[in-house]
């Protein structure tokens, strides 16, 4: 299959706290991009997410502005963009719920949901989690050591009805099909260990974050540094959920 003229369009969503936003999910949508040849490339900031405490979490307007500034600082076209959907609800942000509504408004697309390997492996503890993969493919990336079988193993036990099937893009190394044509895709990615609590940690610490976070989203810290201090001094995330 040709993945430039197949139909209809790909949308790829990257969801996350961007908390701050930071090299590493700059990278990670430009690869994906340049692999999938989606019509659209998504950042899906998170509301509230159900995973991890809010103490530390900064406003939600301020990490889309974080995103915003950081495409526009690096110059990124307009099939990379911002979806504000979580923010449209109250309670937790779960991933169900919003994929559900962009299938929704978007009956014209079909959503690729990018998520790491460590999460893959955890799925069975989200909430509906079985409904994913008929709203979106999912697209896995690695995270550690023995990354691709750890994805191949998690399909099987997951999805047992899931069959082995040709992989769809070229830099796709593993790809499952379920019956109804949903797609389950392992993408390598070169490794960035590189997290938003490492950003964070250095930031509160004074030290230099040049090629580790943009310069615009920086700038637009410092000028909220009062309020960002104050919200990530206090204690860390804990798990939940998702």
């Amino acid at each position: 299959m040709d993945p430039v003229s197949s139909s209809p369009p790909l949308v790829a969503l990257l969801g996350g706290s961007f908390n701050p936003p930071h090299a590493g999910h700059f990278r990670i949508a430009i690869e994906c991009a340049e692999a999938l040849l989606p019509a659209e490339t998504l950042f899906v900031p998170c509301a509230c997410p159900p995973h991890k405490s809010a103490d530390n979490l900064l406003p939600f307007d301020f990490r889309v502005a974080l995103l915003r500034a950081a495409l526009a600082e690096a110059g990124m076209d307009k099939s990379f963009g911002v979806c504000e959907v979580e923010s449209e609800r109250s309670g937790p942000s779960y991933t169900a719920d919003t994929l559900a509504i962009l299938a929704a408004r978007r009956p014209d697309a079909r959503l690729a949901f990018i998520m790491g390997g460590e999460d893959y492996a955890q799925l069975s503890t989200w909430r509906r989690w079985r409904e994913l993969s008929a709203l979106a493919d999912l697209v896995v990336l690695p995270r550690g050591e023995r990354s691709r079988e750890s994805f191949c193993d998690t399909t099987r036990s997951l999805w047992p009805e899931a069959r082995e099937t040709q992989t769809p893009f070229p830099a796709v190394t593993e790809a499952f099909v379920l019956p109804g044509g949903e797609r389950l895709l392992f993408l390598p990615q070169p490794l960035l260990d590189i997290s938003s609590s490492m950003t964070r940690e250095r930031w509160l610490q004074g030290r230099r974050l040049d090629f580790l976070m943009p310069q615009s989203v920086r700038n637009l810290l410092r000028e909220r540094e009062s309020m960002v201090r104050r919200l990530w001094e206090r204690f860390p995330e804990s798990a939940g959920v998702r």
